[in-house]
C-alpha cells in the first residue's frame, strides 16, 4: 500500500489501484457539474502512486479518472490531505478503503447508504404501479414517508456526528431546505392560510444549508445550481427584483475575491446567453438584466477580462444604453416625413423627388407621430436587400394588424455625399413598392444623424416596438416575434 507522511502546508494521497499501471488524473468541480482538471498527473507502477504537491489543496469535491473514464471516482478534500486510498475498480464504492481520511470514510458510507435507500424507492415504485387498491397505495406512500423521514434522521446524525469535518459542511448543502419548510396553517374548509408566509420562510431560508459566501464550497458540483435557482426561479420573477437581488449577492460576495469572481461570472454569463430571449407578457427581461450586471458591476471590477472582450462589453453598453426595454424611446432630432402626396408628385417630377427640403420637420415624433396604441419603428436601407425583405414582410404585418391599433415609422437611413441621388432611389422604391396608406409613416433624417448612435447598433434592419407614450416594449425584434405578439391584441375599434 502507498503511504504518505504528513505535512501541514502541502497534500499527499497515496493509491493503491488492482496493480494497474494507468495514467490517473486528480481533478475537481468547480461551481457546476463540468469538472475542471487536471489538478495534477501520475503514472501508476504497478498499482501504486501518489498525488502530491507542497500546497495544500482547496477545500471541496474532488474525482480521479483514468482508463478513458473507465476509472472514476470522487473523493472529499478536506482538512486532512495526507491519506491512501486501496480501490478495486470492479466495486468501488463497496470496496474502497481509506487510511487517514475520516471525510471520506464519511463521504462513502453517505454514498452507499443514498444506494440502498435509492433502490428502496425503486421498489416502493414498482409496488405502488402494480397496486390494485387504494388501501395499498395509501400503505405504499406511507412506507415512502417513512423511509423519507429516517433518511433525513440519518444524514442529520451523520452531520452532527462528523460536525469538525469538513464532509459535513457538504452533504448538509445537499439538503433542499423545502425539507424544512413548515407545515401549512389550515382554516376550517381545509384550505391554507398561509401561502404567503410559507414562501417568505423558503425564500428566506434558501441558503440556509449552503453558504454561497463559503470558498469551501465553491469547489462542488451544486454551487452554480443552486445560486442560480435562487436568482431564476425563487425569488419573484421581475427585472428590478432580479437586479437588487444580484447586487445584494455581489456587494457581499466582494469580500473573498474567488467567491465574487465566481459568483459575476456565473450571473453575467447567464443574462448574457439570455439576451435573445423576448418576453411578450411579463417576466424578466434579460438584456436590461445583462446591461445593469456589465454597467454596475463587469465593467468596473472584472479585472481578470482581457481588453477585446472588455472593449466588446463597453460598446454593447453603450449600444444599448438609450433603448433599453422598459425605456423611453429617444429622440430623433429633425425627423422628416414626406406624406404620400409627396411621393405622388415625385412620380412624375424630378424637381420634387430631388427636393431636399420637402417634407414636414418634426421636432419630437413621440408627441407628434404617436397616434396609436403601439408604433413599430423600422430603421432601414434601401439598398440593403434583407432590409427590403424586411419592410415588405412589416407593411403585411400592419396591413393584417392595424385595426388593433397599430401604425408604422419607417425611418430610411442611407445617406453618402449623393444624398439627392440617395433620395430619388427611396422614392422610387417606395412608390414602387406602393408602402402608404393612413398610420404607415415615411421617414429620413437629413440633417442629424444623432438617433444612429440611439437606435442603430451596428447593423440594419432594426425593429422596436413602443406603446402609445412611446415606452419601449421591445429592441431589435423580428417579425415573427411581433406575429406573435399581434395574434394576442384584439382590434382598438
Amino acid at each position: 500500500m502507498a503511504t504518505v507522511s504528513a505535512f501541514s502546508q502541502s497534500y499527499g494521497i497515496g493509491i493503491t489501484l488492482n496493480s494497474r499501471n494507468d495514467t490517473l488524473v486528480l481533478g475537481h468541480y468547480f461551481a457546476k457539474k463540468e469538472p475542471k482538471w487536471p489538478d495534477e498527473t501520475i503514472v501508476l507502477k504497478n498499482g501504486k502512486g501518489v498525488f502530491s504537491g507542497d500546497k495544500q489543496l482547496p477545500k471541496g469535491q474532488y474525482f480521479i479518472y483514468g482508463d478513458g473514464g473507465r476509472i472514476f471516482f470522487e473523493i472529499i478534500i478536506g482538512d486532512n490531505q495526507h491519506f491512501s486510498i486501496v480501490a478495486d475498480t470492479v466495486d468501488f464504492i463497496n470496496r474502497v478503503k481509506f487510511v487517514n481520511s475520516p471525510d471520506n470514510d464519511v463521504f462513502y458510507e453517505y454514498q452507499r447508504d443514498n444506494i440502498n435507500r435509492y433502490k428502496q424507492v425503486e421498489q416502493l415504485g414498482e409496488l405502488f404501479k402494480n397496486a390494485t387498491s387504494d388501501e395499498e397505495k395509501i400503505e405504499i406512500r406511507t412506507q415512502r414517508q417513512n423511509l423519507d423521514k429516517e433518511r433525513l434522521e440519518y444524514v442529520e446524525k451523520l452531520i452532527s456526528d462528523n460536525s469538525n469535518l469538513y464532509v459535513s459542511k457538504f452533504i448538509r448543502a445537499t439538503i433542499p431546505p423545502e425539507i424544512y419548510l413548515p407545515e401549512p396553517e389550515i382554516d376550517a374548509d381545509g384550505k391554507i392560510t398561509n401561502r404567503e408566509l410559507r414562501y417568505w420562510w423558503w425564500r428566506s431560508h434558501f441558503f440556509d444549508n449552503l453558504d454561497i459566501f463559503d470558498p469551501d464550497m465553491l469547489r462542488t458540483y451544486f454551487y452554480e445550481e443552486k445560486l442560480l435557482k435562487y436568482i431564476t426561479e425563487i425569488i419573484p420573477q421581475t427585472t428590478d427584483t432580479v437586479c437588487v437581488e444580484a447586487d445584494k449577492i455581489l456587494a457581499k460576495a466582494r469580500a473573498n475575491d474567488e467567491i465574487f469572481r465566481c459568483a459575476l461570472v456565473l450571473l453575467y454569463s447567464h443574462y448574457a446567453s439570455q439576451m435573445e430571449k423576448v418576453i411578450i407578457d411579463k417576466g424578466v427581461v434579460t438584456e436590461n438584466v445583462w446591461f445593469h450586471l456589465a454597467e454596475k458591476w463587469y465593467i468596473p471590477y472584472s479585472s481578470w477580462t482581457n481588453d477585446e472582450s472588455m472593449d466588446g462589453i463597453k460598446k454593447g453598453v453603450t449600444e444599448r444604453r438609450h433603448t433599453l426595454i422598459g425605456k423611453q424611446a429617444p429622440p430623433m432630432e429633425n425627423l422628416v416625413v414626406l406624406p404620400t402626396e409627396h411621393f405622388k408628385a415625385a412620380k412624375l417630377d424630378t424637381a420634387i423627388k430631388n427636393d431636399l427640403y420637402a417634407g414636414i420637420i418634426i421636432d419630437d415624433f413621440r408627441k407628434d407621430l404617436l397616434k396609436s396604441k403601439f408604433t413599430i419603428l423600422l430603421f432601414w436601407e434601401f439598398t440593403c436587400s434583407h432590409c427590403k425583405h424586411a419592410i415588405q414582410e412589416l407593411y403585411d404585418l400592419w396591413e393584417e394588424n392595424k385595426d388593433k391599433g397599430l401604425q408604422v415609422i419607417t425611418v430610411q437611413t442611407y445617406l453618402t455625399d449623393e444624398i439627392k441621388r440617395d433620395k430619388g432611389k427611396w422614392i422610387d422604391f417606395i412608390n414602387e413598392k406602393n408602402f402608404f396608406g393612413p398610420g404607415w409613416i415615411n421617414a429620413w433624417s437629413p440633417y442629424s444623424h444623432k438617433f444612429r448612435e440611439y437606435y442603430m447598433g451596428i447593423a440594419v434592419p432594426v425593429m422596436y416596438l413602443l406603446d402609445e407614450n412611446g415606452i419601449i416594449i421591445f429592441r431589435n425584434i423580428g417579425i415573427e416575434t411581433l406575429k406573435g405578439f399581434f395574434e394576442h391584441q384584439t382590434d382598438v375599434n
